[in-house]
């Protein structure tokens, strides 16, 4: 049961569902237990019932500096007293931005800015068809990469349905269910078995560099680099999802901590501190193809580069860099990770504790996972009453299953002896 008074949450939630379908706008916000917000600044949120919690949800890692931080706040009013919309040509702003981009991202040779991610993931998809004149895609079981009718599947499979093609939603059609490929992330015998059989009908592969939406699980060494040869081999694009990669580990985004530069890269989320943008970028011959420098593949949309998120965007690219965030959020990442290590050893809890950049887990099983199949090992009981216990103490932990926890510029000392304690706490009452 919760230690906290929800009161004006349960409210607020039953009001909501007489104006939204299901009191919320996202189905990513649905939860066990029903909470509802009131505020939020740099690392901590405020229910509506007063009720503070040190913050490693992040809006799914789209706060990367801390909440309504004053210096992206303060870039996007000035912005946007000067601009808004104009539904013609450019602004000086929208190309420093692409330049910045370009200068950090290895594979951006060209940039073009969207809203949210799903679209632009569905966009490099369609160019990757579109180049190739090819059919199949080839995604991985337990990434995710938006609402796309050819991406919309096999994210968190039930162990019954591994090895088919799992829609995520209703309405799909089965001619473009048939034309995805899903298989296991880090097996290299399986992207080289598929390109012998497919090679000439595969457009492109699209994959999360760092499969975060299982949890945190790197790339096996080698793994990265064997995609690309084969790729290059077959004539098919490599596509990076880095939606929730890019800026978060390094403003080169995985691709650069990697050392493997793909066609083309999506990246969003933290790109703008949680202002809504999002960015399609890649090699100059692919990125052409597209309708804005008059290639066949349309790309357009009435917000795309709105003033008020480039100029968030560019902030957190300057904010980034002159908060030595990325060292000191490691810094930050692993003195939590350490003494969560110490905590479940002294409390003789079979867990492993996984890190990547500012990312952290830990998964309640023994072995460190590599693909989808070893995460179906954990012990997700176990798992949901950890998290679940960490926000009764205060520390939003978010409790929905191998979902990651996110740093911000914003965590301080504090934040960090909070969630120790309450780590210890919770992990001691969970062992008896």
């Amino acid at each position: 049961m919760p230690s906290q008074k929800l009161d004006q949450s349960q409210e607020l939630s039953e009001r909501a569902r007489k104006a939204i379908p299901g009191g919320i706008n996202s189905y990513a916000r649905k939860f066990d237990r029903e909470l509802n917000w009131d505020s939020g600044s740099g690392s901590r949120i405020t229910d509506v019932d007063g009720n503070e919690y040190v913050d490693y949800l992040q809006a799914w890692g789209a706060i990367i500096l801390g909440h309504c931080d004053e210096e992206i706040n303060a870039a996007v009013t000035e912005a946007e007293s000067q601009h808004d919309l104009y539904g013609y040509g450019t602004t000086e702003l929208e190309v420093d931005v692409a330049e910045r981009i370009q200068h950090h991202v290895p594979s951006a040779e060209k940039v073009l800015f969207g809203v949210t991610g799903s679209e632009v993931t569905a966009h490099a998809t369609r160019l990757a068809r579109g180049v190739t004149d090819r059919r199949k895609i080839i995604k991985f079981q337990g990434h995710y990469h938006g609402w796309y009718d050819s991406l919309a599947m096999n994210h968190l499979t039930e162990p019954e349905k591994l090895g088919t093609n799992d829609p995520d939603t209703a309405g799909l059609l089965d001619e473009i269910v048939d034309e995805t490929i899903v298989l296991p992330f880090n097996d290299e015998d399986a992207i080289r078995e598929t390109f012998a059989e497919h090679g000439d009908e595969i457009a492109g592969v699209i994959l999360e560099p760092i499969a975060h939406n299982m949890g945190c699980i790197p790339p096996r060494p080698g793994y990265l680099e064997t995609l690309r040869e084969v790729t290059d081999d077959y004539g098919s694009l490599l596509i990076f999802d880095e939606i929730i990669t890019g800026f978060r580990h390094d403003l080169g985004g995985a691709q650069k901590l990697e050392g493997v530069t793909p066609d083309l890269t999506t990246m969003g989320k933290s790109v703008a501190n949680g202002y809504p943008i999002s960015i399609l970028c890649g090699k100059e011959e692919y990125m052409n193809q597209l309708s804005p420098a008059g290639g066949p593949v349309a790309f357009g949309g009435t917000y795309n580069a709105h003033a008020g998120s480039l100029a968030a965007a560019r902030e957190t690219m300057t904010e980034l860099d002159e908060r030595n965030f990325h060292e000191e959020a490691k810094a930050y990442r692993d003195r939590i990770c350490d003494a969560l290590e110490d905590i479940l050893e002294d409390n003789g809890i079979t867990a492993t504790v996984e890190k990547y950049g500012t990312v952290f887990l830990t998964y309640f099983m023994e072995d460190t996972p590599h693909e989808y199949t070893d995460v179906l090992e954990q012990n997700e009981e176990l798992y949901m009453d950890y998290r679940w216990g960490m926000v009764d103490e205060g520390i939003m932990m978010v409790p929905k299953n191998v979902r990651r926890n996110y740093i911000t510029a914003a965590h301080d000392d504090e934040d960090a002896r909070r969630t120790i304690e309450a780590a210890q706490d919770v992990l001691s009452e969970l062992s008896q």
